[in-house]
């Protein structure tokens, strides 16, 4: 395998297959070579592509007759297991599809397809993309790169584990409330959270998605390669009756890191008023990664707005989707579901539609003050998550920076307090904990200005300003130095661990 071609960003890989420095066949080659070998401990990619050598070998031959590259010509792409591949198995990390096989691509593969990505495989979710820990009945746990003894996150935890790990240079993952940008805090890459409409969903059975949407977006490594992801799955699509028109703004162009953030605004909102749980290294790296905006010649300013009704508007929104999705499924197949769905079904349909129409109310009131709020800003800055990646092999934390909390998911909502909004959110590394694990924030922009979070993610992610870190991976050293075992008996140690401490989670409602 050459190292260096899986180093390539997929901008690289483009312009290297179009001079034909390099063939698609060659790049398809090495990447499946670099799944090979990390993917057995790893666990990101659930499912390969065996069409996709013949797929590269294809695209060399249309350069090879004379035909102009494509912008994603030969680049290897992952796309999570919840959205449709044609003739690719899609299990939704589920029992209940665990042998299911499209007839057609969703909007956003078709997409990358047609401009030339090769399509290398799919990438663990939990179980219909819901919980903040990547793990199935199915294929079982996904590990995070940086340390393979703490989650990588979820519900696209396969495809932030897989980036991060130079498993493919972009990968697709989706977010409700938070599945994009929580991996992308936990394996320290970067990724978008899209004005819902700006990426086509189909298919689906709600074409409206009613009440908070789920989007799909790009997860990479670089800025410049986000830019060129969505340079081609952004734009309308009459399959999605909700998607937007073509935007006036140069993806690629927001992504090259030239556009000026003098005297640009900017709210640092730390915990939202005490809303969430907010671990004390997460606050000084999300903190100090704000306050290097100011040396980009930004305004910035520690200030918050009124989310004091949040967590109802998550519970009745969430509701209203989970009865729509899973209550059938859950009345046929309740036994071939995880927990960690069953019980979020089984609160959902407590809820009485009263309920549930009294919290989009809210929701109303609180976008209306969110937006005037941010009126005096360009830019809102936030973690991403209130807490590192926490272990596997060990229950789910009680504390976070060593004060007890009642409900440890309450970290997650610092993503889902924007989800509600539906502004245009990037998800971005900004450092590490002392003992190693990858903390990140959210740049949140205004409506449907995708193009401006895309802009300011590229200039804050300059080296000069804050350089990315990639995770060296020493897998069995890692897992011996916590359990005292061999090399060779490593990964059992850590699967026992990671068995015992999921049998003991009575109740994962993320």
């Amino acid at each position: 395998m050459s190292t260096d071609i899986v180093d390539l960003s997929a901008c690289s890989i483009a312009q290297e297959i179009s001079k034909k420095s390099i063939s698609c066949k060659d790049v398809t080659t090495a990447f499946l070579e670099r799944i090979d070998e990390l993917n057995p401990v790893l666990n990101a990619v659930c499912t390969l592509n065996d069409q996709a050598l013949d797929q590269a070998d294809k695209a060399d031959q249309r350069l090879a007759r004379g035909e102009t590259a494509r912008p994603l010509e030969g680049v290897p792409i992952l796309v999570k297991d919840i959205l449709h591949t044609k003739d690719v198995r899609t299990t939704y990390g589920s029992l209940i599809r665990e042998n299911y096989v499209p007839g057609e691509d969703a909007v956003s593969v078709e997409r990358l397809k047609d401009a030339g990505a090769i399509l290398l495989g799919k990438t663990n979710t939990p179980e219909f993309a819901h919980d903040v820990n990547t793990n199935n009945q199915i294929f079982g746990t996904t590990r995070n790169p940086f340390n393979v003894n703490v989650t990588a996150g979820g519900s696209s935890g396969g495809s932030g584990s897989a980036v991060a790990a130079n498993l493919a240079p972009i990968a697709l993952g989706t977010d409700l409330g938070g599945s994009i940008r929580v991996p992308c805090s936990y394996n320290s890459i970067v990724g978008l959270r899209p004005s819902p409409g700006r990426v086509p969903v189909y298919p689906t059975e709600f074409g409206w998605d009613t009440l908070v949407e789920h989007v799909q977006g790009p997860m990479t490594r670089s800025v410049a390669d986000l830019g060129l992801a969505m340079s081609v799955l952004a734009g309308p699509d009459d399959r999605d009756p909700s998607s937007l028109p073509a935007s006036t703004h140069d993806f690629n162009v927001a992504a090259s890191a030239t556009q000026s953030l003098e005297g640009q605004r900017i709210a640092y909102v730390g915990n939202l008023n005490g809303l969430f749980p907010l671990d004390p290294e997460v606050e000084r790296l999300t903190k100090a990664a704000a306050r290097q905006f100011e040396s980009l010649g930004c305004i910035v300013e520690e200030a918050s707005f009124d989310e004091s009704d949040i967590r109802e508007i998550v519970t009745g929104t969430r509701a209203f989707g989970m009865v729509g999705r899973y209550a059938q499924l859950f009345d046929e197949h309740k036994d071939k579901m995880t927990l960690q769905l069953v019980n979020q079904v089984t609160n959902a349909l407590t809820l009485d539609v009263r309920t549930i129409v009294n919290a989009e109310k809210m929701r109303t009131g609180y976008w209306h003050r969110v937006r005037q709020f941010f009126e005096q800003y360009d830019y809102m800055i936030a973690p991403s998550v209130g807490a590192p990646p926490f272990r596997l092999d060990e229950a789910l934390p009680t504390e976070v920076g060593g004060v007890a909390v009642e409900r440890y998911y309450d970290v997650y909502l610092a993503a889902y307090a924007f989800s509600v909004t539906g502004l245009p959110v990037m998800a971005v590394p900004c450092g590490l904990t002392g003992n190693g694990l990858p903390v990140g924030m959210q740049i949140v922009g205004h409506r449907l200005r995708d193009d401006s979070v895309i802009s300011a993610a590229a200039v804050f992610c300059l080296p000069a300003v804050l350089p990315f870190v990639y995770p060296v991976i020493s897998i069995a050293d890692n897992i011996c130095r916590d359990f005292d075992c061999s090399p060779d008996s490593a990964l059992d140690c850590l699967s026992k661990r990671v068995a015992a401490k999921s049998n003991a989670s009575p109740n994962v409602n993320g």
